[in-house]
C-alpha cells in the first residue's frame, strides 16, 4: 500500500522534493559534485604532465576511482531516501525527454544525466518509482499553470506567484503524478500546512532551524524548507 507520493526535480547539486504533507525537501549534493569535479583536474592535471602510455593508465585508474565514490554516494543517497520516505511512490523526470541543465557546460550535463538514471536505477529496486513527463515542469506556474520563462532562481508569474524555482518544478511533478492541474484553489490547499515561511526558501520561522539540524544529521547531507502560499 502506498503511503504517499513525493515528486523529485533533478538538478546538478540537489534534488528538491514536494509532498503537501512533507512540504519542500532539499537534498544537497554538492559533495556528489565535487566528486567529479576532483577527478576531472587530476584528469587534466596528468594530461599537462605525463606522456601518452602512462597516462592512459592513470586517466583509467582516475576514472575508475570516480565512478566508484560517486556510485557509493548515490547507494547511500537512495538506501536514505527509501528509509526516510518509507512507503512513498517517488516521482522522478523521464531523462529521455529532458534537456538537463541547459545552462552547464557538456561535460558536466553528462555526468548528471548519468548521476540521475543511477538514482532512479538503485530506486526502482528499494521503492516505488514513477516516470514522469519533465516538458514545462520549469516553466509551468505551479499556481495558475501559466508557461513564463524562468529567470535566475526565483520564478515570477503574473499571477503574483513568486516562488523557488526548483521548488515550483517539483510542486508541478506532484500534480502530475496526482493527474491533477496547476489551479489557485489547489495551490492553497497545497500549501495550508505551511504557514509561517516563505516561498523562496528564506527563514521565516524559528521552528524550521530544528528541522534542518535534524536533517543535517543524515548522509547524505540534506535539509528541508516549508513554505507557505501568498
Amino acid at each position: 500500500m502506498v503511503k504517499g507520493k513525493i515528486a523529485w526535480d533533478c538538478n546538478e547539486k540537489s534534488i528538491d522534493g514536494f509532498n503537501p504533507k512533507l512540504g519542500w525537501v532539499k537534498i544537497d549534493l554538492t559533495r556528489l559534485f565535487h566528486i567529479h569535479r576532483i577527478y576531472e583536474l587530476k584528469r587534466k592535471r596528468l594530461q599537462r604532465l605525463t606522456s601518452r602510455k602512462p597516462l592512459l593508465k592513470a586517466i583509467l585508474k582516475y576514472s575508475k576511482r570516480e565512478k566508484n565514490r560517486s556510485k557509493d554516494f548515490i547507494h547511500k543517497l537512495t538506501t536514505f531516501l527509501a528509509k526516510k520516505f518509507k512507503g512513498y511512490a517517488h516521482g522522478f523526470e523521464d531523462l529521455n525527454k529532458k534537456g538537463m541543465f541547459t545552462h552547464s557546460r557538456k561535460h558536466n550535463r553528462n555526468i548528471a544525466k548519468s548521476d540521475w538514471k543511477t538514482v532512479q536505477t538503485l530506486m526502482a529496486y528499494k521503492s516505488m518509482v514513477v516516470i514522469l513527463n519533465p516538458k514545462d515542469t520549469t516553466k509551468r506556474c505551479s499556481r495558475c499553470g501559466m508557461i513564463n520563462a524562468p529567470k535566475g532562481a526565483v520564478y515570477e508569474c503574473s499571477c503574483g506567484l513568486r516562488i523557488d524555482r526548483q521548488l515550483n518544478a517539483s510542486i508541478n511533478l506532484y500534480l502530475q503524478m496526482e493527474g491533477l492541474s496547476p489551479s489557485p484553489r489547489l495551490f492553497k490547499e497545497l500549501m495550508k500546512a505551511w504557514s509561517g515561511f516563505t516561498l523562496t526558501g528564506e527563514e521565516a520561522d524559528e521552528g524550521l532551524d530544528e528541522l534542518m539540524r535534524a536533517f543535517r544529521l543524515m548522509n547524505p547531507k540534506s535539509y528541508v524548507c516549508l513554505s507557505m502560499a501568498i
